[in-house]
């Protein structure tokens, strides 16, 4: 998405002017406020934006959390572990063989059966039957040694009650099926999605300025032409009156005049009520009083001399942020997809660390802490899971397409609405030019019909519907105006000129 960044220096200047018009001038003193003003404001103020705002940062941080996924985690962990009985780890006396030593292998520390085959050695370690001569054994099929060592169980028993655990431990993760770069890739997105929106937000709150200011601007106007509208009626019927005091027109003539001019004086009161509506609908968005609000209008008479130039070239709907965050979303769910693929791989990760122990195991069990270190790896491979990861994956999948078919409709909904807005544009022109000439066409037929009366050459409800058709005419001029205003907004927004005045 394209946008035009306003310098920092030229942006701090727009501030201070801002801030100079409204103080320097006070408001109190009924300062008329330029679109330009009210935008700026807006977009300081308005709450939507600061919303916006927060969300933003608060993806950048959910970013930098995702890179340190990268990184080796250091824990420490500590535990107490009180027993109510001693541990004996023997449930009766265990009876260990004496071997002579000629029966250890020099080579491995550990005993020989073979030295047994020998007659002598065999003599003086087994006990033999004394009427076969065969060496005797027990139940099992073992050989019956002449000596045993006896490992009573009463003594072997541990009487540490109190347990105490504590160790440093350190992972480093080595392979995850590229979830962690799966993982870094969604939380990129999710943050230039925040920054979409954060744009679209502020769109948003210069299109609500604009409605707000044309809308305060047409009924300021219409107020306006309210009051012209009572005044010629009183005139008239002073008019009236005088006439009618001389004899020359009749009473019915002058109560005529008069309920035109009691509907004037309710159409005034209803401009009146509709403008101070309409003003604090625009002060809550720029955050002013609505006492302190009165918009310049001397621009709307002014129509723009040519089409933008946005009327004529080949907008791409790529220009827009809500197409900038579906692509985002897409390449979201694309990520979303490749981690349920990666479930199907092995995790690998690489553990070290160092723990103390008391009792320590190290050194007889004694009440005092022993450590030790260890390195190691661990590896998880899923093997089964009742085809659950392939459903998931599924499920990815179809999303990923459902969002493509988003992208696809709001590119072509995006097109539609340029189009509409372009031929609604040309037709606002054109209604403005045409509801100014009506309205000149209608101040001449009414300047006639007040001559012909004041002369005798027509009647009195000539020139009310004449006046009548005046104010109709002046009304529509005012809307089409401000309708022109308007459709030209819709158009910015539909084509991303928009983002040009959000800074």
């Amino acid at each position: 998405m394209k946008m035009r960044i306003m310098n920092p220096d030229k942006q701090q200047f727009t501030c201070l002017l801002t801030l100079i018009t409204l103080f320097v001038f006070p408001l109190s003193a009924q300062q008329k406020l330029t679109l330009d003003v009210c935008r700026t404001l807006a977009l300081e103020q308005n709450r939507e934006i600061r919303i916006a705002q927060n969300e933003m940062q608060a993806a950048t941080h959910a970013r930098k959390s995702a890179q340190t996924q990268y990184l080796p985690k250091v824990s420490f962990g500590g535990a107490w572990l009180r027993t109510g009985k001693a541990i004996q780890p023997l449930e009766n006396d265990l009876f260990l063989p004496v071997v002579p030593f000629n029966t250890i292998d020099p080579a491995t520390g550990r005993f020989n059966p073979e030295a047994l085959k020998d007659p002598e050695t065999a003599v003086n370690t087994l006990v033999f039957n004394p009427e076969t001569g065969a060496p005797m054994v027990d139940q099992a099929g073992n050989p019956i040694f002449k000596n045993y060592a006896m490992l009573p169980a009463d003594k072997l028993v541990f009487d540490h009650k109190n347990s105490y655990y504590a160790r440093f431990t350190v992972t480093q993760p080595i392979f995850t099926g590229f979830k962690i770069t799966e993982a870094n890739h969604i939380a990129r997105r999710a943050e230039n999605i925040a920054k979409e929106k954060e744009v679209l937000t502020r769109a948003e709150v210069v299109a609500k300025t604009d409605e707000a200011f044309w809308r305060v601007v047409s009924l300021q106007e219409k107020l306006k032409l309210a009051n012209a509208y009572e005044a010629l009626l009183d005139r008239l019927v002073t008019d009236l009156e005088n006439m009618y005091a001389e004899g020359i027109i009749t009473r019915n003539d002058v109560l005529k005049a008069q309920v035109k001019q009691n509907e004037a004086k309710l159409k005034t009161l209803q401009a009146e009520n509709g403008c101070a509506l309409s003003k604090m609908a625009l002060a809550q968005i720029i955050g002013m009083e609505e006492s302190e609000i009165e918009v310049d209008t001397d621009t709307m008479e002014k129509p723009p001399l040519s089409m933008p130039a946005s009327f004529y070239q080949e907008i791409s709907p790529d220009n827009r942020a809500e197409i900038t965050m579906l692509k985002e979303k897409a390449a979201i769910m694309e990520s979303k997809r490749n981690i349920e693929r990666s479930r199907f791989m092995p995790d690998v990760a690489l553990t070290g660390g160092y723990g103390w122990m008391n009792p320590n195991p190290y050194n007889g069990l004694r009440s005092e802490f022993g450590g030790n270190w260890s390195v190691g790896v661990m590896v998880s491979i899923p093997i089964f899971t009742w085809g659950e990861r392939r459903h998931d994956l599924h499920a990815a999948k179809l999303k990923t397409k459902n969002v493509q078919l988003e992208l696809n409709e709001a590119r072509e909904m995006i097109d539609l609405q340029i189009r509409q807005n372009r031929y609604r544009y040309s037709e606002a022109l054109k209604k403005a030019e045409m509801t100014g000439l009506s309205r000149k066409q209608a101040e001449e037929n009414m300047r006639m019909a007040k001559e012909n009366l004041m002369e005798g050459r027509s009647r009195l409800t000539e020139l009310l519907e004449a006046q009548l058709q005046w104010e109709n005419a002046s009304s529509e001029h005012i809307d089409a105006l401000v309708e022109m205003r308007t459709t030209l907004l819709e158009l910015d927004k539909s084509t991303g000129e928009i983002y040009n005045h959000l800074y």
